[in-house]
């Protein structure tokens, strides 16, 4: 995604680039975001709504700040108003066991889903 001149290559430098914006521009961050949005719906060809393009940018932006601390999260999360699309708002209140036990229903049906 290039994004005022910026070429970001992987979603990494992406969602880097966006929790910067986040931390020290809100208001950019939200433009940002709006492009992000534009972003998908135009580069995947199974995406054909500005709404699912927008589920899926909160989805990713929430599941990558799991990955990062308490506070991380909580910044990604108000900047771009998503939460995890598995554990919600609160990822970090979910014990190692439940996440594993949502990990296999959340594959179980992802493996039904495509008739594998």
């Amino acid at each position: 995604m290039e994004y005022k001149g910026k070429n970001l290559k992987t979603f990494g430098e992406l969602f880097d680039y966006a929790l910067n914006l986040a931390k020290n521009d809100k208001q950019e961050a939200k433009n940002f975001f709006k492009a992000y949005i534009k972003y998908i719906l135009e580069d995947n060809d199974k995406v054909n709504t500005i709404e699912e393009a927008e589920r899926i940018a909160k989805g990713n932006f929430g599941y990558y700040a799991g990955y990062y601390d308490l506070e991380v999260c909580d910044i990604i999360y108000e900047t771009y108003q998503c939460s995890h699309p598995i554990f919600g708002d609160k990822p970090f209140s979910v014990s190692a066991e439940d996440a594993y036990k949502k990990g296999l229903e959340v594959g179980h049906d992802l493996h039904n889903s495509r008739n594998i």
